[in-house]
């Protein structure tokens, strides 16, 4: 099957920092949205629950609330730390990625991969990158610098054609 696009990106600190800037900037607002509605209904339960008389209930509720806010404020804090001090950024993985018609392949020191389209989230393109998320948290990093084959124009024409609604 014939290549239609090549880009070979290198995970920098530089790029990851970009990336999870870009990240936060598209999805903090649900993400905070997410956790207030969540919190509204807690307390909305645990003072229910005080003003009804089951006290035991409304220390649970008050628990579950405290560990609901510990999680959703350091657990994004622990993961892009742990992300950032990975393999991947560290040691500056090279992830060449080629794309055909039907799907695309990433290929790096560790692994091989090959992906139908359709199983891409969403795309997003920046002055800069593009960055085709396989969920809502990770993502893979296009620099528009780096393509061998093709161009960053025409590789967002066929992304548009390929994911229509998702890009």
């Amino acid at each position: 099957m014939e290549k239609l696009f090549e880009n070979t990106t290198t995970y920098t600190t530089d790029v990851y920092k970009e990336f999870v800037n870009f990240h936060n900037q598209k999805y903090n607002l649900k993400y905070h949205l997410y956790t207030l509605f969540i919190l509204i209904l807690v307390v909305f339960c645990m003072v229910s629950q005080f003003k009804y008389g089951n006290t035991l209930l409304g220390i649970l509720f008050v628990f579950v609330m405290i560990v609901f806010l510990v999680w959703r404020i350091f657990h994004p804090t622990f993961f892009v730390k742990k992300e950032a001090k990975s393999d991947k950024v560290q040691k500056q993985m090279k992830n060449i990625y080629s794309f055909y018609d039907k799907y695309m392949t990433i290929k790096n020191s560790k692994n091989n991969i090959k992906l139908n389209y359709y199983k891409l989230y969403k795309v997003f393109e920046t002055e800069n990158y593009f960055y085709l998320y396989i969920n809502k948290n990770y993502s893979f990093v296009l620099s528009k610098d780096t393509f061998s084959v093709g161009n960053p124009n025409d590789f967002y024409k066929f992304m548009k054609k390929k994911l229509w609604y998702k890009i």
